[in-house]
């Protein structure tokens, strides 16, 4: 179970597919989205570590949509690449990481231990769950199960992100990634148990 509902994300794959088609019509690489998509999440960063939470999810809710976008082009080009695949898979730790570090610098900078270490949290559970689902499939096993996975995380970030930016208070921001980093730690455990699981009934 995932706190993102699967029918929420084919709702917004089908309603981005015409735009998909159309930019896969005008000559629109799903890699130069899925960069595209990389380099908002990027800047998105910048501005949350500056403090500019409304700047910071205007830019990273675009880049967002990009990278929903890249998979509805691919599929308008009859299929994704092995290229696109691992570009679209590496690009999204960069923007995890980049995002969670972007935590972790404006707590530094502003005193805010308690955004700090669970930023941190946040980045090491983070990059164990695409791990431990690849790591997984190279077993032949399947392990996508956890109330976290990346659409989920990115959703409390960008609403933690806004509620900053209507209300002024960045604890709101900070809550958000408290509950990013227990609950990415949450699906960690959730994998690996499954994983476990699985492999003492093979």
């Amino acid at each position: 179970m995932s706190l993102v509902p699967k029918s929420a994300q084919a709702t917004t794959r089908g309603a981005l597919a015409p735009l998909a088609r159309s930019l896969h019509r005008m000559g629109v690489s799903a890699n130069a989205v899925t960069a595209a998509g990389l380099l908002l999440t990027l800047v998105g960063a910048g501005f949350i570590a500056a403090g500019r939470p409304l700047f910071a999810v205007a830019v990273l809710i675009v880049g967002a949509l990009a990278d929903t976008l890249d998979g509805q082009i691919a599929k308008a080009a009859g299929g994704g690449t092995r290229l696109g695949a691992f570009l679209d898979s590496t690009f999204d730790r960069v923007s995890d990481a980049a995002l969670a570090s972007a935590a972790i610098i404006y707590g530094a900078l502003h005193g805010d231990v308690l955004l700090l270490w669970f930023a941190l949290v946040a980045l090491v559970s983070g990059s164990l769950v695409p791990y431990i689902r690849a790591k997984a499939e190279s077993l032949g096993l399947t392990a996508s199960v956890g109330l976290a996975p990346r659409e989920a995380r990115m959703v409390l970030i960008v609403l933690g992100l806004l509620a900053w930016a209507v209300s002024g208070d960045s604890q709101l921001f900070v809550m958000a990634f408290v509950a990013v980093a227990l609950l990415s730690t949450a699906t960690v455990v959730q994998r690996i148990a499954h994983v476990v699981g699985a492999l003492r009934n093979t």
